[in-house]
């Protein structure tokens, strides 16, 4: 007796398909990490997406629970098989409890974007908002990205910062100067002394470039690297796209999709050499080593993969539930980190809800 179909069966059929290519991307991106994006570019788009997919999968979990449950399993292994991936995206920590220890100290990651200098957010308070909080916060170290100073003008931050913070011991370098007076850099202010300091550059890219800066706590030395990897520089138009894909005619969607993907593209097989080449300098430290700054890449990505390899994240260490630190149109991404030696022991960790950069 012939067994009948069903459009009901049919589509069952059809959703247990796309279920099986959603499991095999997931399981895909979790190997990805580990491809370096020079060789195959393709690579780090499949790894990028793992929060995306991971929420799809879920999506097919619920579906089949209430369909046939044993069909669940198929998604359901498969994220099982990347706790690993899955606990960088989300840490099931109920609450964060600060511990008491007389020998810790805060430390601040933060990419000020100019301090706001061409008024992108159309915020002209945003420089003291900014100001305002380090004041309140007054971390024993901060390392800021897209640091900007002006010898003259309205934007004295170097001074005006060494007066603010406690922290004024300060170690800055720039890669552009404009008229002798006009600076843009990275900067790392500590209220530990300063007993040693240098540049690390890339052989990809002029712009990007790292510190380190050796300081002294209690008794020990401590190299701090403070890097800011290179940026996948969308402009306006990439961002409308990205916020409304459907938005325009056929020929405008597809330009702009292939824009996307040329500067995704250029951007992680520059990161991929930069973060190659900055792991070489950390692996030859003499000292324990932080490791703090934007990486501009989400932790699914090979870069986050060779920098974190043989460092705690502090993220990983005390952090609870989803940490997004990029505040823009792409959400759940964690491009800022603090990564550190094994002997330093992170008693808390945060991102505050502040969007002044």
């Amino acid at each position: 007796m012939e067994k009948k179909i069903t459009g009901r069966s049919v589509f069952s059929r059809l959703i247990f398909l796309l279920n099986v290519v959603a499991a095999f991307f997931l399981l895909t991106s979790l190997l990805c990490c580990k491809i370096s994006p020079e060789k195959h570019w393709w690579a780090e788009l499949i790894a990028i997406s793992y929060p995306y997919l991971l929420i799809i999968n879920f999506l097919f979990i619920i579906y089949w629970i209430f369909r046939r449950i044993r069909f669940a399993l198929l998604s359901g292994i498969v994220i099982l098989f990347g706790y690993t991936q899955l606990s960088l995206f989300y840490q099931f920590r109920f609450k964060s409890v600060k511990e008491s220890d007389d020998n810790s100290f805060s430390l601040v990651t933060y990419n000020v974007r100019l301090f706001d200098l061409y008024n992108w957010s159309g915020n002209k308070k945003t420089r003291s908002d900014i100001f305002g909080w380090l004041n309140s916060e007054q971390p024993d170290i901060v390392c800021f990205q897209e640091y900007f100073n002006a010898d003259i003008g309205d934007f004295p931050n170097t001074i005006d910062l060494k007066k603010l913070l406690k922290a004024s011991n300060a170690h800055i370098q720039y890669s552009i100067n404009l008229r002798n007076n006009h600076h843009w850099g990275l900067a790392t202010f500590t209220v530990f002394p300063i007993v040693g300091k240098g540049k690390v550059l890339y052989e990809e890219g002029k712009s990007n470039f790292g510190i380190y800066t050796d300081v002294v706590i209690k008794e020990d030395t401590v190299r701090i690297y403070n890097v800011h990897l290179q940026s996948n520089h969308f402009n306006e138009k990439d961002y409308r796209f990205i916020e409304a894909p459907d938005s325009g005619s056929n020929e405008e969607i597809l330009e702009s999709s292939r824009s996307i993907i040329r500067r995704l593209k250029s951007a992680a097989q520059k990161r991929a050499q930069q973060a190659d080449d900055l792991k070489k300098e950390i692996n030859a430290s003499p000292y324990p080593v932080i490791l703090c700054g934007d990486f501009n890449d989400p932790p699914f990505s090979y870069t986050y993969h060779v920098l974190s390899d043989g460092l705690t994240d502090a993220y990983l260490e005390k952090g609870k539930g989803i940490s997004t630190t990029y505040t823009g149109k792409i959400p759940f991404f964690r491009i800022d980190n603090v990564l550190h030696d094994e002997k330093i022991n992170c008693i808390s960790y945060e991102v505050p809800d502040i969007i002044y950069s």
